[in-house]
């Protein structure tokens, strides 16, 4: 998903386009939210942000966390050296969907800081067995 996405910004630089994660399968659930979350940070980054200019960069790691009674995906979004962020003057469909969409259908944390140097997002989601949503 993430290469998929991403793969058109790399510009054969290993520093462009960072991706740092194990192999990963997401149930449905997961994927088509946080499908939809890629491609608008993505969207976002290449008409605003980072990969908007030749020296801007986006470094997204994630990872799997374990405990006795779950396993959680965590998800970060860097980006840098590209032009200073501002907060925006309003909420578009994008922030809604990383900031209500996520946590109401994947039951995921998320955190989007609009830090100057670049925006963060960061998500944990927990990974499911089964299907959230019933099939139809």
């Amino acid at each position: 998903m993430l290469r998929t996405e991403l793969e058109p910004y790399e510009d054969g630089s290993e520093e462009r386009v960072v991706l740092t994660g194990p192999p990963l399968e997401l149930s449905a659930d997961l994927a088509v939210p946080t499908g939809m979350a890629i491609h608008e940070l993505t969207t976002n980054a290449a008409t605003h942000g980072a990969l908007s200019t030749p020296s801007g960069r986006v470094e997204v790691i994630w990872d799997v966390e374990r405990d006795d009674i779950r396993c959680m995906l965590c998800l970060e979004w860097v980006e840098r050296d590209g032009p200073p962020v501002e907060l925006p003057s309003r909420k578009g469909f994008g922030s809604t969907l990383l900031e209500r969409v996520l946590p109401a259908q994947c039951h995921a944390e998320v955190a989007l800081r609009f830090d100057p140097a670049g925006l963060r997002f960061r998500m944990r989601a927990p990974l499911i067995k089964q299907r959230l949503v019933p099939p139809y």
